[in-house]
């Protein structure tokens, strides 16, 4: 029995050697990609622009959130943006959390959550980028089952291009995949893995195409650079507009040389880099980058193949960076010049926004001059009309929006009647809300703060308005003012003004 047992404990130690031996250890499992995420609950409540006092109901939103380095969460902008409260969960465990916005750009619809306690962060795993993505690539959609599980939906990418995205006028590099999608609770905002690695976020899926829109990890690795910076004004942009050139005759008409394509600028915005590097309306773009474009305005990327110019600025750039635009501008007749230019690249300017298209906080300002109401025209205010806004809004409004840069720039903001409140003084007014206040009691309001200089001064005893178009003044008495602004302000609950 006593060499039985001595046999059995030598060949245990054997395969104890054995097992040991390099190569032939046991195989660990993958890492579980739950690990990587945790449920993000967002309570939203988005001003309302119409009654610039009040709020708009709350609503919630569920998305996964994707750990990344330094104890921090990746979402979506639209995930976070107006949000009163930000709750985290951990999937499969249960610990729960509230958390803050550390950075949010919600053009590039992205935002960094940092937890207020950091003990949810024990035993994540963050994910680090993918850059290597292309048109081809197969990646995994990550959403969690009811009980915690991963459930991965197998997704191929079909398109790699600069695309629109949510928030107005704003484009950037993007994948579009093919999939399909469960519907899950908790799926408002999800990752995109590939080999283990992220790959993106999906921003928005359309179940009758079964095509998902994902933001790149080139663009996320971009944002988390630039927002970690102070003073995050935006990723870089050279700030001019342009159209597509297809064939021959604009370019004919132009000068332009018979062997170079390129793109034409239709605005150069007012106090923008492409304005100080010295481009005008009507430059025709040929190189960006030392980067020939083509007709469509795109380079031939190494990675992606054709890719918008604009990517370089807003990938390959940082503001204060410089680019070197190669152009070419005609001096009439067919003849013109070619000409090199380097601009330094800068981040959004809301002050160069005549009509602005963010709001700078979570409300916004507004005066009352007695009974009537007066703000600054906004893309907000004007998507208060919904998504149809550019035909439901005011005509006059959106042409304003559209064509801002167009207009001499001798004032800060375009101020608009909102709306005159129903008072005995206001009676047959309501038609003139929406137009633009050109001056009260002849001094020019060229934004919010002249109204409360100009109503100093009546002219013979009555606040005169002018208004953009027809209509006529609008005349106030100067001393009942007072009272009816203070019944304006019992009747819709409006706070007292601030002194």
């Amino acid at each position: 029995m006593k060499e039985f047992l001595s046999a059995c404990i030598t060949r245990i130690g054997f395969a104890a050697v054995f097992l040991l031996l390099p190569g032939c250890a046991p195989k660990q499992s993958p890492p579980d990609p739950a690990d990587s995420v945790l449920r993000v609950t967002s309570t939203i409540q988005l001003p309302d622009l119409h009654r610039p006092w009040l709020k708009k109901q709350t609503f919630s939103r569920i998305g996964l959130g994707t750990v990344i380095e330094k104890g921090r969460i990746l979402v979506t902008a639209d995930m976070v943006a107006h949000a009163t409260y930000i709750g985290l969960e951990r999937a499969q465990d249960g610990p729960k959390s509230t958390a803050i916005v550390e950075s949010i750009d919600e053009e590039c619809n992205l935002a960094v959550l940092r937890p207020l306690d950091q003990k949810i962060m024990e035993r994540t795993r963050p994910l680090s980028l993918d850059l290597t993505v292309k048109t081809g690539s197969r990646l995994g959609i990550l959403q969690l089952e009811a009980n915690g599980a991963p459930a991965i939906s197998p997704a191929v990418v079909t398109t790699v291009a600069v695309m629109p995205y949510p928030a107005d006028d704003s484009a950037y590099l993007l994948y579009r995949v093919s999939t399909t999608i469960p519907d899950r609770e908790g799926s408002f905002v999800i990752p995109a893995l590939h080999d283990g690695l992220l790959a993106g976020l999906v921003m928005r899926y359309d179940s009758r195409t079964q095509a998902a829109d994902i933001i790149p990890a080139p663009l996320i690795a971009r944002f988390l650079t630039e927002s970690a910076k102070p003073g995050y004004v935006g990723l870089a942009r050279a700030g001019l507009l342009w159209e597509e050139v297809r064939g021959s005759n604009l370019r004919e008409w132009l000068g332009v040389p018979h062997d170079q394509t390129g793109v034409y600028v239709t605005s150069v915005l007012p106090g923008e880099p492409a304005e100080k590097g010295g481009l005008r309306k009507g430059d025709f773009l040929m190189k960006v980058a030392g980067k020939q474009l083509d007709g469509e305005g795109n380079y031939l990327d190494p990675v992606h193949g054709k890719i918008t110019f604009t990517n370089l600025a807003s990938l390959a750039c940082a503001p204060g960076d410089p680019l070197e635009i190669t152009y070419f501008r005609s001096s009439g007749e067919g003849t013109g010049t070619v000409g090199t230019t380097t601009l330094t690249l800068g981040g959004r300017n809301p002050d160069s926004e005549t009509s602005p298209s963010r709001l700078s906080g979570n409300s916004a300002p507004y005066t009352l001059l007695g009974p009537l109401l007066f703000l600054e025209l906004s893309r907000p205010f004007l998507r208060e009309w919904g998504n149809n806004w550019r035909t439901e809004a005011p005509l006059n409004l959106v042409y304003l929006d559209a064509f801002q840069n167009e207009f001499p720039r001798d004032r800060k903001h375009w101020v608009i009647l909102s709306a005159a409140l129903p008072t005995t003084d206001t009676m047959g007014m309501h038609d003139l809300a929406g137009k633009v206040v050109q001056s009260i009691n002849g001094y020019p309001i060229r934004d919010m703060s002249d109204i409360a200089e100009a109503a100093k001064h009546p002219e013979n005893g009555f606040q005169k308005i002018i208004l953009s178009g027809s209509g006529g003044p609008i005349w106030l008495d100067a001393s009942t003012l007072a009272s009816q602004e203070e019944q304006a302000r019992d009747r819709y609950g409006i706070p007292p003004a601030a002194h």
